[in-house]
């Protein structure tokens, strides 16, 4: 996990038809996504009015298409080789492939970050804030705080949590400035020096009008349900019984499952205990016959130099035998002469 994911996790599988809810393959060339991202850079400009943008996990560059046909000098850097090598030839140029933790050359008056960081690992994912925030004083930010079902978004969080990370670097939200038309938790952070009392009153402001709209809408809602007649009560009332009970069967469901997965990690866990034990024996095992070897092999080298010592010696007793042997018949032959002689003078 501390790994987060990699360039081949966003092959053309990532970017088709059905992994993106049947919207038609990621493309400037599909009518749904070009016309969705020309309609945010209208209200990116619109907002902001950048002159500059960098786009950090521009994918296939479509904002960065749309911002440019808006006359800003916008460009891309994505992890994706295949979403920048796919990218339409009109915008190919102005993306190049790299991540986002690494250092980013030029300033800009707007870095855009669009469902990336839930898809890194946690301190790459701040490693990369703290580049973004490095080469601008504005920053467009999105990332899902719930759709933990796609299997690349391994670093989920809350958006407050995000928006504090940037806080910390001396980014706060533009509480005047409404996203949603990009995503309900889309957010304009600027780097800004803030006194308590304007930090607290930005943000007061905007939770007063939350808070209001709620009570308006509780009062609505209790109004509506007194003036429903009482059988229509009693429906509604099972209905949610209803939804309750499915709702806690769904829970009993993946709690079941949830300690099937356990079970399953605690058997795991013993075999792998196990087996690093056995792995450990047979080391020792190993380790013990190696030195054993050793000094097998030792001992051959000095029987084997005994050996030698003993086949010399053996050459050299050869040799003094012969010689000695040689010696040996002189004696004998000179003694028969001798004899021969004296037979013969006696004749």
């Amino acid at each position: 996990m501390s790994e987060g994911t990699r360039s081949e996790d966003y092959s053309s599988t990532y970017y088709n038809d059905a992994h993106l809810g049947g919207e038609g393959d990621y493309g400037w060339e599909s009518d749904h996504w070009r016309g969705f991202f020309q309609m945010v850079a209208d209200r990116v400009v619109g907002v902001v009015n950048p002159s500059t943008v960098l786009d950090v996990g521009c994918a296939k560059g479509l904002l960065v298409q749309a911002l440019r046909e808006k006359g800003v000098d916008a460009s891309g850097l994505d992890v994706s080789e295949h979403a920048v090598q796919t990218a339409h030839p009109d915008v190919r140029g102005h993306l190049r492939v790299a991540s986002a933790t690494d250092p980013i050359e030029g300033r800009y008056s707007l870095v855009t970050c669009v469902e990336v960081l839930e898809h890194m690992a946690p301190a790459p994912a701040q490693h990369a804030i703290d580049r973004m925030t490095e080469v601008t004083d504005r920053v467009l930010f999105s990332s899902s705080p719930s759709d933990h079902r796609e299997p690349t978004h391994i670093n989920t969080r809350p958006t407050d949590q995000w928006i504090a990370s940037f806080a910390e670097r001396g980014f706060y939200r533009r509480t005047d400035v409404d996203l949603s038309f990009l995503t309900p938790w889309a957010v304009l952070l600027e780097r800004v020096d803030l006194t308590p009392h304007q930090l607290v009153q930005r943000y007061e402001a905007r939770l007063s009008a939350v808070l209001g709209e709620l009570v308006e809408k509780r009062e609505a809602l209790l109004e509506s349900y007194r003036a429903t007649p009482a059988a229509d009560q009693e429906a509604v009332v099972e209905e949610w019984e209803r939804e309750v009970l499915e709702a806690r069967h769904a829970l009993l469901l993946n709690r079941d499952h949830v300690v099937g997965v356990e079970a399953e990690i605690g058997r795991l866990n013993h075999d792998v205990i196990r087996l690093t034990s056995d792995l450990n024996t047979a080391t020792r095992r190993v380790s013990a016959l190696d030195k054993r070897k050793a000094g097998l092999s030792d001992k051959v080298s000095r029987l084997r130099a005994q050996l030698r010592t003993a086949q010399s010696r053996n050459q050299r007793l050869t040799s003094r035998l012969t010689e000695l042997e040689q010696r040996a018949q002189a004696p004998t032959s000179f003694a028969r002469r001798v004899a021969r002689r004296l037979r013969g003078g006696a004749r």
